[in-house]
């Protein structure tokens, strides 16, 4: 919850356990949109494009993909039994950086100020609206950045002595915003880049902690999210506070390590299996993962299920031109997986043992495109409405392989020398004979005689 100052001379936590981290049903940060801001002018231009840089960076890396084993979707809350957010956790985006005009000039500021400066500014339009995900959870992240000689208190505690930085939660018109608060404690930037990966992915797995953690005598429990079983929400600790003291590299810039369930360790990323790496060294790839943690596409079916590959059925964009398919038993980019993956008209049926076009071979490789012609014409081998007139609905007939009106061979055609005239029939001798019944008419049977004509 709060970045220890000194953290770096702590000793990492190993108590950690699976059974530690429990979510108590509050909600988390589906993707989350990072506004820096400088609380006044006299913080340094040149540390927060610094920010702006690394924050850009970390939220679409894979720092981020692994914090998916913290997703909420399905899941119930530890204490209550009741559903919870039912959120998935994925890369967020850098929003903007921004620089206020505090209508409080204090240089001593307790974090109910920090609370009200921030729903002033939010009010006012100064800072961007919270941005909310599909379901109207809050996905903005307002991080404070504070010049030298601002003091800050928590709950009694004092700023760059008892913690290095925290984040909170503000409730506005209705919505649980998260912010953070980064006092300045003369950290070189790769200490704060620390504090800050710190504080970002803790808001992200535990987004409303701050509408419970400074009532110091709040059991654990919802709104709370992933945290440690404790006796109260500020006795908990959550995912990076079991982990201080640790950082590794990831992307350029230097982070703390995070505590994983999963893995059962402090980490900064967990790769995807590729059949090499063994779990938990290795996470199994999700659908979630597509042009993510995997480059192009996550394998959630067949023999490489869980590992990323070129592409599936279900994601074929790094398909293209002449292999604009994909074969879901190779994840190989083909020429066609199926018949309506074949758009030439001279090469309609896909054939699926050698994944290329070619003409139709017989009707049903036609399917509902029509009857396959194995005549002796231009269209030989391709798919076609009809080869003759019974492929036809009643009243048409087939001509040049297409369906069309029957000509009802009725007076106003005229005569037809051609012999060509559509309806016309002979009988054995060869004469015509047409001679329809028109209907019944007061019991009298009236007989239509048309036109003769030669057939």
């Amino acid at each position: 919850m709060r970045w220890a100052a000194g953290a770096f001379v702590l000793l990492v936590s190993t108590s950690a356990s699976a059974a530690d981290l429990k979510y108590y049903g509050g909600r988390v940060i589906s993707n989350v949109k990072v506004v820096e801001i400088a609380w006044n002018a006299s913080v340094d231009a040149g540390y927060m494009t610094q920010l702006q840089a690394f924050y850009t960076t970390i939220v679409t890396s894979s720092f981020i993909d692994w914090l998916s084993e913290y997703d909420t979707t399905g899941l119930d809350g530890f204490t209550d039994f009741q559903p919870g957010s039912n959120q998935h956790i994925g890369r967020g985006s850098f929003v903007g950086n921004l620089v206020l005009v505090p209508a409080n000039k204090s240089n001593v500021l307790d974090d109910t100020d920090i609370q009200a400066e921030l729903v002033a500014q939010l009010g006012s339009g100064a800072l961007p609206a919270p941005a909310l995900d599909k379901d109207g959870n809050v996905d903005s992240l307002y991080m404070i950045d504070f010049p030298s000689g601002v003091t800050i208190s928590l709950v009694g505690m004092q700023s760059c002595s008892s913690f290095g930085a925290y984040h909170g939660t503000v409730k506005y018109k209705g919505m649980s915003v998260p912010y953070g608060v980064h006092p300045y404690c003369g950290y070189s930037f790769q200490t704060a880049t620390v504090v800050h990966s710190h504080e970002l992915v803790e808001a992200i797995t535990d987004t409303e902690v701050g509408l419970v953690e400074t009532n110091t005598t709040n059991p654990s429990a919802r709104p709370l999210a992933w945290v440690t079983i404790a006796a109260t929400a500020w006795d908990s600790e959550e995912v990076a506070d079991l982990c201080e003291g640790t950082s590794a590299t990831v992307a350029g810039y230097t982070v703390q390590k995070i505590w994983s369930n999963y893995a059962q360790a402090c980490v900064s990323e967990i790769p995807i299996c590729d059949g090499v790496l063994v779990p938990p060294a290795c996470r199994p790839c999700t659908a979630f993962d597509d042009e993510n943690a995997c480059p192009s596409a996550c394998a959630t079916s067949g023999p490489k299920a869980g590992e990323c590959v070129t592409c599936t059925s279900k994601d074929s964009k790094a398909c293209a031109g002449a292999t604009p398919a994909c074969d879901d038993a190779t994840y190989t980019c083909v020429a066609c997986a199926e018949n309506a993956d074949c758009k030439n008209a001279s090469a309609p049926t896909c054939d699926t043992t050698t994944h290329t076009c070619r003409g139709c071979e017989s009707n049903a490789e036609c399917g509902d495109a029509g009857v396959c012609d194995l005549s002796t014409d231009p269209q030989k081998n391709q798919c076609v409405a009809c080869d003759d007139a019974t492929q036809c609905k009643l009243g048409e007939t087939c001509i040049a392989h297409a369906c069309v009106a029957q000509n009802d061979g009725g007076a106003d055609a005229g005569d037809d020398e051609s012999g060509g005239g559509a309806g016309c029939s002979c009988d054995i001798e060869g004469a015509p004979s047409r001679a329809p019944l028109a209907g019944l008419l007061l019991g009298a049977l009236a007989i239509v005689i048309r036109k003769r004509r030669h057939c």
